[in-house]
């Protein structure tokens, strides 16, 4: 487990008041949490609870229906906000994999920053098309914005570094592979090296083993050890008590879209205080 993070620290993100209603169903009742830089988060509950909601909602794949999302200071929930800039560095890995079938897995893993970095590129000339235009007219020239970069040059360093996280992952050989010809667990770490290739500041796993034959779920649970122990700040939906018990700074047991109780995975699993959690854990471990 990570070392514990000083309360006084800014949290990356901040939940306040959050809720989602699905027309009558009032599926998250009133969340807050504040979840430091670094720390890793395991969310539990019974099904229906409302944990994969919760978990969606942090990145604004579910809009709330009320409450504040404070990612690095900004409202996420903020409709005037643009949230795929900040999605950028909310990686998200799901039950499904979510990987295009029609592409090579190295491309799967380069489409997102080729993508994100070329329309950057093409934001930059745009502006300083503009600029270049207003010149003519200006006494005092401005200068025009750095261009550091090809779409060539993106191209060929986002297929580095997917072949750098390919070769982490020890799957450097399925580079021009498709997804269909890869067992589950395989696509899942994928997926999760996916979600790396945005260089993110957080990472968002929905029941990431849910999906997975037995004896594919440990290569899984490995590559997010390893994530955990680096530091990466990880918010984790799990079904997975021994996992959520060993790498966990907080688990959150969430009943009926409340946050019901919340502490040390010591507390929630060696001293659960409200009765509802006892029955949970009774029926899990």
């Amino acid at each position: 487990m990570s070392e514990k993070h000083n309360a006084s620290e800014t949290p990356i993100i901040s939940v306040k008041g959050l809720t989602k209603s699905f027309g009558s169903n009032n599926v998250l009742r009133g969340i807050d949490l504040d979840i430091a830089n670094g720390e890793k988060i395991s969310v539990i509950g019974p099904s229906g609870c409302g944990k994969s909601t919760f978990l969606r909602c942090l990145n604004c794949m579910e809009d709330p229906t009320s409450g504040a999302i404070i990612f690095d200071g900004v409202d996420i929930a903020d409709i005037r906000v643009d949230i795929n800039k900040h999605r950028e560095r909310i990686g998200m890995v799901f039950q499904q994999f979510n990987l295009f079938n029609n592409k090579t897995i190295i491309e799967n893993i380069m489409l997102a920053p080729t993508y994100v970095a070329k329309r950057e590129l093409r934001r930059t000339k745009r502006k300083n098309f503009f600029i270049k235009l207003k010149n003519i007219f200006r006494k005092e020239k401005k200068a025009l914005l750095p261009i550091t970069t090809t779409k060539a040059e993106i191209t060929e360093n986002a297929k580095k570094q997917a072949y750098s996280l390919l070769k982490r992952i020890g799957l450097e050989e399925k580079a021009d592979a498709y997804p269909s010809t890869l067992s589950g667990g395989q696509k899942q770490r994928i997926a999760i090296v996916r979600a790396l290739a945005m260089n993110p500041k957080v990472i968002l796993f929905d029941e990431p083993t849910s999906a997975l034959d037995p004896e594919m779920v440990g290569e899984v649970l490995d590559v997010m050890k390893e994530l955990a122990r680096e530091g990466m700040t990880m918010v984790v939906v799990t079904h997975e008590m021994g996992f959520a018990r060993e790498i966990s700074d907080r688990v959150i047991f969430i009943d009926e879209g409340l946050i019901a109780e919340e502490g040390t995975p010591a507390e929630i699993f060696g001293n659960p205080q409200c009765e509802r959690l006892r029955t949970f854990l009774s029926k899990v471990l």
